[in-house]
């Protein structure tokens, strides 16, 4: 299985942040594959009790409950990240830190950024609509596409339609 993205994350911060754990690590691929694993069902598990717990407003509309359920994800990964990626920086690591020239990226980058977030947020909520209106179904979306559609959508969003991760999974689809 390959490493998702919470895994990538997780191996890039581990050597940034914590080094000596790091090299210690006897199979770095299959522990932040794991990791990466963990992550995801526990950020799953976490997204589908904020979602329960959360009062939508009474006139909400299609882009502010994306926004709305985005925020929700964004809170589970970060309490998630917190807890078992994001751990406190080795003292070695923080001290090279302290002698990084810090720079930010430039406006351009920064506008181009935010275009490309604009951009993709569009596509997951237009493709979200053509999916709830019948007019795409999860079998004419790739793979990629729906990994998309589900980092902004909780993975209860498939029972809509008959299906599951799990079964997806099952089938042969990588998501």
């Amino acid at each position: 299985m390959a490493m998702n993205r919470y895994g990538i994350e997780a191996r890039a911060y581990w050597r940034r942040w914590l080094p000596k754990r790091y090299a210690a690590l006897p199979d770095p691929t299959a522990f932040f594959t794991n990791l990466g694993e963990q992550v995801e069902q526990q950020v799953g598990d976490l997204w589908d009790q904020l979602v329960l717990n959360d009062q939508p407003p009474a006139e909400e509309t299609h882009e502010q409950r994306v926004g709305r359920l985005g925020m929700l994800k964004a809170r589970a990964e970060y309490e998630v990240l917190g807890e078992l990626v994001r751990l406190s920086p080795e003292p070695e690591a923080e001290a090279e830190a302290d002698t990084d020239d810090g720079l930010l990226e430039s406006d351009e980058q920064f506008a181009a950024r935010m275009r490309s977030v604009r951009e993709h947020t569009e596509w997951v909520s237009s493709t979200a609509d053509a999916l709830i209106d019948g007019t795409t179904t999860v079998d004419n979306l790739t793979d990629e596409q729906l990994r998309q559609v589900l980092d902004y959508m909780t993975p209860s969003f498939l029972r809509l339609f008959g299906t599951s991760v799990e079964d997806l999974r099952s089938r042969g689809r990588d998501v």
